[in-house]
This record gives C-alpha cells, structure tokens and sequence, in this order.
C-alpha cells in the first residue's frame, strides 16, 4: 500500500514537473510604488492565425486566475487610476515527437545470444512519431503612464483537448500561480 501511495505521488508531481516556466523584468523598475493594476483590452486578432486563440471561456479564466493571484500579494484593482496595466497573450504550437524502438534496447549487432536474433528477427529501427500542442500563456505587466512593459512571465506545457472545464480551470490557476510567484521581484 505504501508503494502504491509513493508511486501516485511521484506520477502527481511529474505531472507538474514538465511545465516550462520563464521570467523577465525591467530591473530598474520601482516595483515596491506598485500597488494597483487593470487590464489592457486584448489586442485585435486577425481571423485565420490559429496559433493565437482568445475565447470567452479562455479569457475568463486567465483574468479571474490573475486576479485572485495579485489580490493575494496585495495589488488591488482600479479601472480609474491604475499604477500597472496587465495583458496576457496564449499561443499554440504543433510539436512533433519521434521515439526510435527496437534497437536490441541500443547495444546493436553483436551482443547478446545470436538465438535471439533468429526467433525475433532482425536488429533494426522503428520509429513511433506523435503529434501534439504546446500550448504558451505570456502574462505582461507594463508601467500605466508610458506603456513600458516592466515584467514578463511565461508558462508552456502540452495540451490536453479533452479535459474537463474544471480541469482546465485548474491547470490554468496553476499556470497562473507558478507564473506569478516571483512578482514583483
């Protein structure tokens, strides 16, 4: 039992663990005069460039997601006179991935019994090649006055489409939390 329980948490953290996370930020910025934002309208995107998508339901859960995370650092929100405006960009990349199979497990021709090789034939190379999305949510902070962006996160993992809404709810707060965690600097 204690095994089946170590194994669900090791496959529960690796879950997590294949999320690329990345930061930037304007070091000369004085973050600590920051105490409210808004959010700038999403920009206008062409019709047939599927690598970009904005919808309702999306778009929902990325402001409520970002606004609890800064409500819970102690930025509140202000529509007349915000210190920071924030924007959020989602792209979606096609990957290809190629596993090569079979090749007497790497040691090639030569090792091992020669009886083996007659009754499952041939070392050889088979190659299993998959499609899948990457999905990219870029969160954007720029300075209200000038427009200057100040901090830049980013969040990419693989896409899964037939999720449940409330699983992509949560995948998206976890995005948006691990995107997070170190503003302000």
């Amino acid at each position: 039992m204690l095994r089946w329980l170590g194994l669900v948490l090791v496959l529960g953290l690796g879950g997590c663990a294949s999320m690329q996370l990345a930061w930037d930020y304007d070091a000369q910025s004085a973050f600590p005069v920051l105490h409210s934002y808004d959010w700038l309208p999403a920009p206008e995107v062409e019709s047939g460039a599927p690598q970009i998508h904005y919808n309702g339901g999306l778009d929902s859960r990325v402001r409520s997601a970002v606004d609890t995370q800064l409500e819970k650092k102690g930025f509140r929100r202000d529509t007349g006179s915000p210190d920071f405006l924030v924007a959020y960009h989602v792209a979606v990349d096609q990957r290809v991935s190629v596993t090569y199979l079979n090749e007497l497990y790497g040691y090639g021709p030569g090792w091992g019994n020669p009886r083996y090789l007659r009754s499952y034939g041939r070392p050889g190379r088979e190659a299993t090649v998959s499609e899948y999305q990457v999905g990219t949510l870029v969160l954007d902070v720029v300075l209200a006055q000038d427009r200057r962006l100040i901090w830049r996160g980013s969040a990419s993992d693989e896409l899964y489409p037939d999720l449940s809404p409330e699983a992509r709810e949560k995948r998206i707060r976890a995005a948006v939390e691990k995107i997070l965690a170190p503003f302000p600097p």
